[in-house]
């Protein structure tokens, strides 16, 4: 069972978590939401053990696996390791192979008197890739980064050639080969196609460990969750609520609707309860006790005045345009990209005309993230022309993220695009709710 209790955490003097406490029984499986900054992450992280609460205690089950949500810059998938090397890993099947072929070499050259000695530890060693499911792992593997719908990979790949969306799709396969009692999900489904997002929610439904996800995925928060924790981002605090995520939609809305309803019948009896007090503030001291019993009742009424909860903020996002371009914004000229052998798009042509709304689509690791890149010019092509239009201005917001320096603080990091106009990077960072002292956390 994973037991939180009494959990804090501060980002200087912007509190994030105020005394949060809640169990995860085993086979529950609870869905973390909230809006981007409530928390949710940071808790996920303090929970696994990569981060410090500033109070509170965390008690995890015997064996435990977490997800980041930027698996993909994390070093052990940029690693030189292969495929199978990488997945047999999270259970130390790698390290347990590795000592049995060593004893295996050891034992076909050792002398007489070692023999009795080294094979008991072969012996060992056997019984370890046994209990460890070795005659099954590499099925066990496939059928893994079949169902995610890791085309092309196998397990001899090295990790290192994938791309960002393979390697975070890998890392998952590789939770999942673990299966521990404790999955700890951050957005596993931010790289998934419809395919393989379908394929995940249904091998969550059948997992017989306890889950804790976070997920925008509403499908999944309905399929895969049978309690929902909602960090609230005003007061810091946790709310449980049993049922999916549609369940919680219904009593959430259903208590708000009756909050407004009761909030509003109060406000017309008082107002009807004042118009009386007035008529009997002109009958002078007659009716002096009526008045003070119906100021009293008003009184008692607006004390009781249901606090209906404030409206979370939402990002805006716009993309002015402040200078219109030549109607042909791109154009692209048979293009071909190669890597060595593999050949990841020929010949392709099209144009983008001023206004258009184009989106590329494609299996994981089809190319699409080598196509956009060889259109900005970062990754060179093998054969074909880009041209960009006249007044044309480029804005590229990358898979991976590269280029932020993830030591910067927010702030510091939007100042080096416009380092002469403070006032307007703070306004824009307002707009995706990085507001106050969140400009200054990294």
């Amino acid at each position: 069972m994973l037991q939180v209790n009494h959990i804090h955490l501060s980002y200087g003097p912007r509190l994030v978590l105020d005394d949060v406490s809640f169990t995860v029984a085993p086979g529950e499986k609870a869905g973390l939401i909230g809006v981007n900054g409530a928390g949710k992450s940071s808790l996920l992280k303090i929970i696994a053990g990569l981060q410090e609460a500033d109070g509170g205690k965390v008690l995890l089950p015997r064996t435990y696996g977490y997800l980041s949500q930027d698996v993909a810059h994390e070093s052990t998938v940029t690693g030189g390791s292969t495929v199978r090397d990488y997945i047999f890993n999270s259970i130390g099947l790698d390290a347990a192979l590795q000592t049995f072929e060593e004893l295996s070499h050891k034992l076909a050259e050792a002398a007489q008197d070692d023999v009795s000695t080294l094979l008991r530890r072969f012996e060992q060693a056997q019984e370890t890739l046994e209990r460890l499911g070795y005659y099954e792992a590499d099925a066990r593997a496939e059928q893994l980064i079949a169902g995610l719908k890791l085309g092309g990979v196998t397990l001899d790949r090295l990790v290192s050639t994938l791309s960002g969306g393979q390697k975070t799709k890998l890392a998952l396969a590789r939770l999942l080969f673990q299966s521990p009692d404790l999955l700890l999900l951050d957005e596993p489904t931010n790289f998934l196609d419809v395919e393989a997002t379908g394929w995940l929610m249904d091998y969550l439904d059948h997992y017989q460990g306890a889950l804790l996800i976070i997920s925008h995925d509403l499908d999944l928060l309905d399929h895969s969750i049978n309690k929902v924790l909602r960090l609230n981002e005003f007061t810091h605090k946790l709310e449980e609520y049993r049922g999916t995520y549609s369940n919680y939609l219904t009593v959430t809305g259903d208590a708000l609707a009756l909050m407004e309803r009761t909030k509003a019948q109060q406000e017309r009896e008082i107002a009807r309860l004042r118009k009386t007090s007035e008529k009997l503030r002109g009958y002078g001291t007659s009716r002096v006790s009526q008045r003070i019993s119906v100021d009293k009742r008003i009184a008692t009424l607006e004390s009781s005045k249901p606090s209906l909860p404030q409206a979370s903020r939402r990002i805006k996002i716009d993309f002015p345009v402040r200078q219109s371009s030549a109607q042909i914004v791109l154009r692209a000229d048979k293009l071909t990209k190669r890597y060595g052998t593999k050949e990841v798009f020929r010949h392709i042509s099209f144009q983008v005309e001023r206004g258009q709304r184009l989106v590329v689509i494609g299996l994981n690791g089809a190319g699409k993230t080598t196509l956009m890149r060889t259109l900005l010019g970062i990754t060179a092509l093998n054969t074909g022309i880009v041209t960009m239009g006249d007044r044309v201005r480029l804005g590229y917001y990358a898979q991976e993220n590269e280029g932020l320096d993830y030591s910067n603080t927010v702030l510091n990091e939007a100042m080096a695009v416009l380092p002469t106009d403070s006032k307007r990077v703070r306004g824009i960072l307002g707009r995706f709710l990085f507001n106050g002292d969140r400009v200054f956390q990294p």
